[in-house]
């Protein structure tokens, strides 16, 4: 494949005119979110510390999505403090300082002016007196005795000070439970420490504020998603021209991430699947290592992301460009599963509705197969194990309230699927309680289609009328797909 021309096309059609978020949409965020906290009430957000990856190498820094959220704001050593009771400090954001030394090895750190700029935050302050602003607030006295900080020091916070002497303050931060065994983030360190050492605080977990205002996209961020599933498609159209010669599932994963950098994405959203063969039964497959067999399915379950948003697109294609028989019956019934489910996707329906008129769907086919005995949903289950979407944002599976009905402006996954994994059926309670003719039909349906693995992913806007398929030109249908590996020239 003559990758630079080919790539220079799909560049040259992308539309890349989409209008990025602004600092004004940053401080409509924030104002919203004050407007909820009250004024009794103090939002706290830290950056994460750098993850070291071994040695003295660390990974690439990853902003936290509600800083990033709230400022765009995407470097290391930053703290957002709002307090929506002042007038005269209601925002103030904390930046690292400039050091030449380190700047050395890691490039320079924006000057104060810039991260104003950026986030709309008039005040900002060294990241070294965090701490040293922290106890001032909680203890009712003036911070900082430079020019910069003539109005703190003078007057301090007098609103928030009083609601803490009043036994009425509220310390917002997000506390999300990260997992069983997970340390500690650093708001959560945070909260202890204020909480031994100012017991008259309240504190609150900010992440259901947020989760409500990140689950409704506006403009730019539905822009800012639509780009990086655009990069995500042109690297599933690219995938399915590589698996035609590509020997190994790595040298496609090479072909999906050489796309998304090369058409402007910083990287991935999460980690690419690229699963050939009983490899794309498995759900969330990252070896990628494996060999192509000839004839086989490749499932490619990939996310470009763009300024912090990420795409999630998955797509199931022969490596030869033809689906056999059985390959096709199996991906026609999840393709009918996706569209007849996906025309539901409208305001005012839960996902988990969605979700259970997808397994229905999928039932009919599943028994027309043979590889259920009846229509029931414990045993679609034995195929279909997962959910049938997700939001889709700043994170992959990005947060969401399950309670809430769709709404204008969400982005949310619709991604039903079908794994033939024998063995596990067989060993499942549900196939062993049936009787002996009905496990018969199914052993002789799972023979037929043992090891076939097929997803269809797509992200799919909530709008007023009917649901938008943002991520409909990646090839889909059979004969599109087919067309698309056939026509198109190595």
């Amino acid at each position: 494949m003559r990758l630079p021309g080919y790539f220079l096309l799909m560049l040259l059609a992308l539309p890349w005119s989409a209008a990025a978020t602004t600092a004004a949409d940053h401080a409509a965020r924030r104002a919203a979110l004050m407007r909820q906290i009250g004024p009794d009430g103090m939002l706290i957000l830290l950056a994460p510390p750098p993850k070291n990856r071994n040695g003295d190498v660390d990974w690439p820094f990853r902003q936290d999505d509600n800083l990033l959220y709230l400022t765009g704001l995407e470097n290391a050593g930053t703290a957002l403090v709002l307090v929506p009771g002042e007038s005269n400090h209601r925002e103030i954001v904390f930046s690292a300082d400039s050091d030449p030394a380190r700047e050395l090895w890691n490039g320079r750190a924006p000057a104060f002016d810039e991260v104003s700029a950026h986030s709309g935050i008039q005040e900002v302050a060294s990241s070294t007196r965090f701490r040293e602003f922290l106890r001032a607030a909680m203890e009712g006295r003036a911070w900082g005795t430079s020019q910069a900080y003539r109005s703190f020091a003078t007057a301090g916070l007098p609103n928030w000070q009083r609601a803490v002497r009043n036994g009425k303050a509220v310390v917002w931060m997000v506390l999300e439970d990260r997992g069983f065994g997970s340390p500690a983030t650093a708001e959560q360190a945070l909260v202890d420490e204020l909480r031994r050492s100012y017991p008259e605080l309240q504190f609150r977990d900010a992440l259901p504020l947020l989760t409500g205002m990140r689950m409704v996209k506006d403009a730019a961020e539905i822009a800012t998603v639509q780009r990086a599933i655009d990069v995500t498609v042109e690297a599933q159209k690219a995938a399915m021209l590589r698996v035609k010669s590509a020997r190994h599932e790595y040298e496609v994963q090479a072909t999906i991430e050489y796309t998304f950098r090369n058409l402007g994405a910083c990287c991935w959203g999460f980690p690419s699947i690229v699963a050939s063969g009983k490899n794309a039964t498995i759900l969330h497959y990252q070896a990628n290592n494996d060999p192509i067999a000839p004839g086989s399915l490749l499932l490619t379950d990939i996310g470009a992301e763009v300024s912090g948003y990420t795409a999630d697109v998955t797509r199931t294609y022969p490596q030869s460009g033809r689906f056999s028989p059985e390959q096709r019956e199996i991906y026609e019934a999840v393709l009918r599963a996706q569209t007849e489910s996906m025309a539901l996707m409208r305001p005012g329906t839960k996902m988990s509705d969605v979700h259970e008129a997808a397994i229905r769907i999928l039932g009919r086919d599943l028994l027309r197969l043979g590889l259920v005995s009846r229509n029931e949903r414990d045993q679609v289950r034995l195929y279909f194990p997962h959910g049938l979407g997700h939001q889709l944002g700043l994170r992959v599976h990005d947060v969401v309230d399950r309670s809430r009905p769709l709404e204008p402006g969400m982005i949310v996954t619709n991604e039903p699927g079908i794994y033939v994994r024998a063995a596990d059926v067989r060993a499942s309670p549900v196939y062993l309680a049936l009787p002996a003719n009905e496990r018969a039909g199914i052993d002789a349906a799972l023979i037929r289609f043992a090891d076939i693995g097929v997803r269809i992913e797509d992200a799919v806007l909530i709008t007023t009328g009917p649901p938008s398929n943002l991520s409909a030109a990646a090839p889909r249908q059979v004969a599109e797909i087919e067309a698309w590996m056939q026509g198109a020239k190595p």
